[in-house]
C-alpha cells in the first residue's frame, strides 16, 4: 500500500501530460493545464488529511505555494486566450512570487528523523552561491525581462530564487537526506521546475518550445502530487562522505564568488551601460560580502568550540572528569622539576572487569566516576588526581616521605574500597596501591631519586605488583621490586620444566573444627622448590600461570597429587578432607568436572572428602559458565566453598545463585576482630548469616587464642590460621594432625 496511490498518480499524470502535448493551444489545453495544477494542491491536502505525513508543517507550506502558482497559471491562461498573451510583469507574477517564497519556507522547515533537511549553514551557503550564480545567469537572460525597473528586479528575483531552490535541493541530496522515495520525487519536481523556468527565460519564441516548457511544468506538478500521496518511510542513516560534501560545497562557493566579477566583465564587453546593471551588481556583491562575513564568523566559532573540545579531551577524562594520563604526566613532570618531595600514588582496581560484565558498562562508568570523586575528596587539595586508563587511577601529591606516603595510601585505599550501591546491592571493589617517591632513590636510603614522569609511573607500577602479594595491599617502591618482576617473568618460562622435574610440591594447612576440637580437613597449598631461588610461594609464580594455559596443567597436577595424599591419610586412619583452590580459568573450563571425576576414581577418594574453593570474583567473572561448571561439580558430590568471602560482592543475591555449601571468611576481616569493633561486628553478623543460610563457615587468618575463642562463642564452624598450624610438607601432615587432635584446641 506504500506506493499504491503514488504509482497511479505518476501513471495517470504521465498520460495527462502526453495528452496535453497533443492538444492545440487554446481554452481546452489551458483547462487541462489548470486541472493538473489544481490536482497537485488537492493531492497534497489529501495526503496530509490521510495521515501520510509525519511532519505536516512543510507540506502545508508546499500546498500554499502550489495554490499560488496555480492561481498565477490560471490568470496567465485567461490572458493568453482572451488577449493573446500576458504582459510582464502582471498580477500572475504576484502568485508566482508568493509560491516561490512558500516553497522555500517548506524546504527550510522540513525535518526527518535525523533533523532538519537544511541546516542554517546550508542556507547561508546556498544564499552565497545564489548571489554569484544567479547574477551571472541574470546577465545572460536579462534582456528577456525588459528594461523597466520593475521588470529588471522581478527578473533578478526569478533567476536568483531558481538558483537558490536548486542549490538547496542539491545540498539535500549531497547530504544523503534525499534517500527516501518521497524526497526524491520532490527533488526531481523542483529541479524540473527550475529547468523549465530557465528555459522560459532563454526561449521566448513561442510555439513548440512553449509547449515543451508547459509539459515540464506539468511534470513537476505531477511529481509533487505523487510525493504527497505516498506514506512516509523512515530515512536510512546518511552514508555520503562529509569530506566529499565539504569539497563540493567549497568548489561551488568559489565558483559563485568568481562569477560576480565575471558577470561585470561580460556586461562591459557587451557594451551594456553600467547604469542598467550596476545597481544589481552592487546589491549582489553586498549580499555575498555580508553572507561571507557571517559564514566566516560561524566557521571561526566552530573552530573555537572544536579547539576547546580538543583541549578538554586531552586534559580531562570523559568518564570521571579527572585528569587524563597525558595531563597527569605533564603536571607530574612540572612538579618533579621543582619539588624534591613529590610522590605518585597509583591505584589498581581488582576485578573491575567483573563489574562491567555483571552490571554493564554504564554502571561500570558510574562506579569509576564515584571512585574518582572519592579520591578527589580524600587527598589534599593541592594534589592532582587522574585516571591513567581502564581501572587505574593515580594521585600526584607532596610533600611526601615514606611514612606520610604510607598514610596517604591507607586513606586512598579506604576511600576506594568503601561499599558502593549498585542497583539492589552493595558492591566492594578491592585495590592494590603502589607508591613511588621523588625523594627516594629506590633503595630506601634517600638520594636524588628519579626525575621523569615516565620513570615515576614505571616504579609505581612495580610497587603495585608487589602490593598485590601483600596484606594490606600497599607497597612503596624499592629497587628489589623491579628484580622481582623480572624474576616472575623468568619463572613463568621455567614452570614447565619445574612440573616435569618434580620441583613442585604441596604443603597442607590444617582446618580445625571448633565443635569437636579436631582437625576436619587440610588445604592444599602449592610450593615451588626452585633450584636457585629456594622455596617459592604461589604469589611468586601463580599469577603469571593464571594468565596463560599453564594454569590448567597446574590444576591437574594439584588435583592428582592432593587426592593421592588424601587417600594415604585416610588409609592411615585420619578422617579428613582436602581443599583445593580453583582459578577463574578453571571455572570456565567445561572439562573440569570430568577431570575431577577421573581423579576421584583413580585414587578411590569419596567425593565428600574433597572441597573445591573458588573466590566470589572468579565465580562471577562469567556467571553463566561458572554456575554450569559448579553445578556439574556439585553433582559429583564434592563440596564447593567460597574463598575470601567478604572481599568481593558479598551479596546475598549472588551467593544464592551459586551451588555452594561452605564460606571461608577472608583473613583481612578476621585478623583484627580483637581490636577493631567494625570488623568484629562484620564477622559476627557473617557467622549468623552463614548459620541462617545453612552454610558451613570457616574463618581464615586466626593468629591468636582470643580470636579463636570469639569465633567459637559466635558459633563459627571451623578456623584456619597460624595459631592452629602453619602449612606443613606432606610427610609432616599425619603427626601434626594427630598432635592437634590430641591437644583438642
Amino acid at each position: 500500500m506504500t506506493s499504491f496511490w503514488s504509482t497511479r498518480v505518476l501513471i495517470g499524470g504521465a498520460v495527462v501530460v502526453l495528452t496535453y502535448g497533443l492538444l492545440a493551444p487554446g481554452p481546452v489545453a489551458s483547462g487541462v493545464y489548470a486541472l493538473v495544477a489544481a490536482s497537485s494542491v488537492i493531492a497534497v491536502v489529501l495526503g496530509i488529511r490521510a495521515g501520510f505525513k509525519n511532519d505536516t508543517t512543510p507540506w502545508w507550506f508546499l500546498a500554499a505555494g502550489l495554490t499560488a502558482w496555480t492561481a498565477g497559471d490560471v490568470y496567465t491562461g485567461v490572458l493568453e486566450n482572451t488577449q493573446g498573451g500576458a504582459p510582464f510583469p502582471s498580477w500572475a507574477d504576484a502568485g508566482y512570487v508568493a509560491g516561490y517564497l512558500s516553497v522555500v519556507v517548506a524546504l527550510l522547515v522540513a525535518r526527518d528523523l535525523h533533523g532538519r533537511l537544511v541546516a542554517p549553514v546550508d542556507v547561508l551557503d546556498a544564499a552565497m552561491m545564489t548571489a554569484g550564480i544567479g547574477l551571472a545567469s541574470w546577465v545572460v537572460v536579462s534582456t528577456q525581462f525588459g528594461d523597466t525597473p520593475a521588470s529588471v528586479w522581478l527578473g533578478l528575483f526569478y533567476t536568483e530564487i531558481d538558483v537558490f531552490v536548486l542549490v538547496v535541493v542539491l545540498s539535500i541530496f549531497l547530504r544523503r537526506r534525499a534517500s527516501t522515495v518521497t524526497l526524491v520525487l520532490l527533488g526531481l519536481g523542483l529541479a524540473i521546475m527550475v529547468i523549465a523556468d530557465y528555459g522560459s527565460y532563454v526561449w521566448s519564441a513561442g510555439g513548440a518550445l512553449d509547449r515543451v516548457l508547459n509539459m515540464l511544468w506539468l511534470t513537476a506538478y505531477v511529481l509533487f502530487a505523487a510525493a504527497a500521496v505516498r506514506p512516509e518511510s523512515p530515512p536510512p542513516e546518511p552514508t555520503f562522505s562529509r569530506r566529499s560534501t565539504g569539497l563540493s560545497r567549497l568548489a561551488l562557493m568559489t565558483l559563485a564568488v568568481a562569477l560576480t566579477p565575471a558577470a561585470m566583465t561580460v556586461q562591459l564587453a557587451r557594451g551594456v551601460p553600467a547604469s542598467e546593471w550596476g545597481s544589481v551588481a552592487v546589491v549582489a556583491t553586498a549580499i555575498m560580502v555580508t553572507i561571507g562575513t557571517v559564514r566566516m564568523w560561524i566557521f571561526l566559532k566552530l573552530l573555537a568550540r572544536q579547539a576547546q573540545a580538543l583541549r578538554e579531551s586531552a586534559t580531562t577524562d570523559r568518564v570521571t572528569g579527572l585528569a587524563t594520563r597525558n595531563e597527569l604526566e605533564r603536571r607530574l613532570s612540572r612538579r618533579l622539576a621543582t619539588d624534591p618531595w613529590v610522590g605518585l600514588v597509583l591505584v589498581d582496581l581488582h576485578g573491575f572487569a567483573d563489574v562491567n560484565a555483571t552490571f554493564g558498562y554504564t554502571d561500570g562508568d558510574r562506579m569509576l566516576k564515584i571512585i574518582g570523586a572519592r579520591l578527589s575528596d580524600a587527598v589534599p587539595p593541592t594534589s592532582v588526581v587522574g585516571r591513567l586508563g581502564g581501572d587505574e587511577f593515580a594521585v600526584v601529591a607532596g610533600p611526601l616521605d615514606e611514612r606520610s606516603a604510607t598514610r596517604l595510601a591507607a586513606v586512598v585505599r579506604a576511600a576506594v574500597t568503601a561499599p558502593i550501591e549498585m542497583r539492589d546491592m552493595r558492591v566492594t571493589v578491592d585495590c592494590s596501591i603502589g607508591v613511588a617517591l621523588r625523594a627516594c632513590d629506590g633503595s630506601g636510603t634517600g638520594g636524588a631519586g628519579i626525575t621523569t614522569a615516565e620513570g615515576m609511573i614505571q616504579r609505581a607500577h612495580a610497587a603495585v605488583g608487589e602490593a598485590q602479594r601483600r596484606h594490606p595491599r600497599v607497597a612503596v617502591y624499592d629497587r628489589t621490586m623491579e628484580t622481582d618482576q623480572a624474576n616472575r617473568v623468568r619463572r613463568l618460562g621455567e614452570l614447565e620444566v619445574a612440573m616435569r622435574s618434580g620441583q613442585l610440591e604441596l604443603f597442607y594447612q590444617p582446618r580445625l573444627d571448633l565443635r569437636s576440637g579436631r582437625v576436619s580437613g587440610l588445604e592444599a597449598l602449592l610450593r615451588w622448590r626452585h633450584p636457585d631461588d629456594g622455596l617459592l610461594g604461589p604469589a611468586d609464580f601463580l599469577a603469571g600461570a593464571e594468565a596463560t594455559s599453564a594454569i590448567g596443567v597446574l590444576t591437574s597436577f594439584v588435583l592428582d597429587r592432593a587426592l593421592g595424599d588424601c587417600a594415604g591419610w585416610r588409609s592411615a586412619g585420619l578422617d579428613v578432607d582436602v581443599a583445593i583452590n580453583l582459578s577463574v580459568r578453571n571455572l570456565v573450563d567445561s572439562t573440569l568436572p570430568e577431570q575431577v571425576s577421573e581423579a576421584l576414581a583413580r585414587h578411590a577418594v569419596p567425593p565428600s572428602a574433597v572441597v573445591l574453593e573458588v573466590t566470589e570474583t572468579s565465580a562471577m567473572t562469567d556467571p553463566t559458565r561458572s554456575v554450569i561448571t559448579m553445578t556439574a561439580l556439585r553433582a559429583l558430590g564434592v563440596t564447593l566453598s567460597i574463598d575470601d568471602f567478604g572481599t568481593g560482592y558479598s551479596s546475598l543475591a549472588y551467593l544464592s545463585r551459586l551451588p555452594v555449601q561452605q564460606l571461608k571468611l577472608d583473613r583481612s576481616l578476621v585478623a583484627s576482630i580483637v581490636d577493631d569493633e567494625v570488623d568484629r561486628a562484620i564477622v559476627a553478623s557473617t557467622v549468623d548469616l552463614a548459620r541462617r543460610m545453612r552454610l558451613h563457615l570457616v574463618a581464615e587468618g586466626v593468629e591468636n587464642a582470643e580470636s579463636l575463642e570469639m569465633l567459637r562463642q559466635w558459633g563459627c564452624d571451623a578456623v584456619q590460621g597460624f595459631f592452629v598450624s602453619r602449612p606443613v610438607p606432606v610427610d609432616e601432615v599425619v603427626p601434626v594432625v594427630r598432635a592437634l587432635d590430641a591437644a583438642r584446641v
